[in-house]
């Protein structure tokens, strides 16, 4: 059937149906005509599949985060790991993915800034249409977020990003227009936020006038999780799917309006028509169910590419002819600081999910020296605002009530403790003061956002992001070359 006929043959309720989510990960199916169930998948680093609330989620290879990949300053390279989370999307049954995060950073408290490309709104474009061009060459959708001006921590559900004309047109929307433009972009996700007043999702300047009628976008808006807020208003923008479902503004209430007279019903069937081009686009209309979820793929060429894509991340600021390390000359090495020993490969949120596996650099570092020589890690300082939690896995049962007593109602097994804790913004400093004895130092700075390199006795410096430096390890001793330029780095 074409679209036409499938429109044609589906009631009022139907397409309503279409326009909002069956749950937290999948939108409705209309089988009799031909519409599948579509599963959706975060995220940026990673393709984790839907979430079962009764099981952890299954192992995805956890590729470097978004400005990681930034300070590639490779296109080509982030096409290809696209392509990675593409095939792995669509090994765990998933038709959409919920990336790339293209906002720009502005602020280091930015909280999502290490899902983000960049500070150049040019190289993040760039990068976002090669990543868009390397999943849905897949047959998997993307979804290009949070559109627009979601570039703050602060409120960021309710506040208003008050921007005027030149720096919304030369700043914030350019990653977005690269991507649809350059890269095919078929999905685009709503940012919670108030943009000049208006909420994105019903911000019909921003979905309707720029992306569709300038930037010639036809694919489909989709509403970041619960941030959709009215019916009427959203309906009128140009919002497609409200997620997660059941909706509170879309679905039978965007019926009820159709009947109403609140909502013409030609408004509902482009909503409709948006959502069928993309899934006949990626070749999922007329499928049956999603596949079961299976392991991950390239079990090999994934984390190698991975891998290389985390060794180039790595910027090289200032080498005081130290780096690589010459191992045959070194009788004694030094690492020290708390992260050493802490696997940090990823955020939360939308970016987090079940790695295979974790290396911390301390291993890495013990595993390719061996014994050629001594290496001694101290912390140097505390940075857990709390009990650290604890770090083995965890079976945990619930009970009703307050107390362990009665029937187990409920049970889940965590990686570690950490999940347990509450998310909170942690705050170190530390002066490392060069003894009297020969020693020489190499500064790691790990970070998930822009940063400056100020003055400093350490005259060897290397900006790693937020990745799995164990990956990148052979920067520091091996062959590969580290970037020579960052995508939001100051170098005094």
């Amino acid at each position: 059937m074409s679209i036409d006929e499938i429109l044609a043959a589906l009631t009022l309720d139907e397409k309503a149906a279409l326009t909002h989510g069956e749950d937290m990960w999948s939108t409705h199916a209309v089988e009799r005509v031909g519409i599948p169930k579509i599963v959706v998948t975060d995220g940026p680093n990673g393709a984790r599949g839907p979430i079962d609330p009764e099981n952890s989620s299954t192992a995805s290879i956890c590729v470097p985060c978004g400005s990681s990949l930034g300070a590639t300053w490779d296109p080509p390279l982030i096409e290809a790991i696209g392509a990675l989370v593409g095939r792995e999307a669509r090994a765990k049954g998933c038709r959409v993915l919920l990336a790339p995060t293209v906002n720009t950073h502005r602020s280091p408290l930015a909280g999502r800034n290490f899902e983000c490309y960049s500070e150049d709104p040019l190289l993040s474009g760039r990068l976002a249409a090669a990543f868009v061009r390397g999943v849905q060459a897949q047959g998997v959708a993307t979804t290009v977020k949070h559109f627009a001006g979601n570039d703050a921590e602060h409120e960021r559900y309710t506040m208003n990003s008050v921007i005027d004309e030149r720096a919304l047109r030369e700043i914030y929307l350019v990653p977005f227009e690269l991507a649809v433009r350059e890269g095919g972009a078929l999905g685009v996700m709503t940012g919670y936020n108030r943009l000049n007043g208006s909420w994105c999702s019903e911000n019909a300047q921003l979905l309707q006038q720029i992306l569709r009628d300038e930037w010639g976008f036809d694919g489909f808006v989709v509403s970041d999780w619960f941030a959709a807020g009215s019916t009427v208003g959203s309906a009128a923008a140009g919002l497609d799917l409200e997620m997660p479902g059941p909706g509170r503004f879309f679905g039978p209430f965007l019926a009820d309006a159709v009947r109403d007279g609140w909502v013409d019903e030609s408004v509902l069937d482009a909503k409709v028509r948006n959502l069928l081009r993309t899934w006949q686009r990626i070749g999922a209309l007329g499928e049956s169910s999603p596949p079961t979820e299976s392991a991950t793929v390239d079990a090999g060429a994934g984390p190698a590419l991975a891998r290389r894509a985390a060794a180039d991340s790595m910027v090289l600021l200032k080498n005081d002819a130290l780096l690589p390390l010459a191992v045959p000359a070194i009788n004694h090495l030094a690492v020290i600081g708390p992260n050493a020993d802490r696997a940090h490969i990823m955020g939360g949120g939308s970016a987090s999910l079940q790695p295979h596996h974790r290396t911390t650099p301390l291993d890495a570092l013990r595993a390719r020296l061996g014994t050629a020589l001594t290496i001694t890690h101290e912390p140097g300082c505390m940075i857990d605002r709390h009990i650290p939690p604890l770090t083995e896995p965890l079976h945990v049962e619930f009970f009703a009530g307050d107390e362990p007593v009665g029937d187990v109602v409920h049970q889940r097994d965590y990686a570690s403790g950490r999940v347990m804790l509450p998310k909170c913004p942690v705050r170190s400093s530390t002066k490392l003061r060069a003894p009297a004895m020969n020693w020489r130092y190499v500064a790691v700075l790990s970070t998930g956002t822009t940063l400056s390199s100020p003055a400093s006795p350490v005259t060897t410096r290397v900006g790693a992001w937020l990745t799995e430096m164990a990956r990148a390890g052979q920067t520091f001793i091996a062959r590969s070359t580290p970037s020579s330029c960052s995508a939001g780095t100051e170098a005094a």
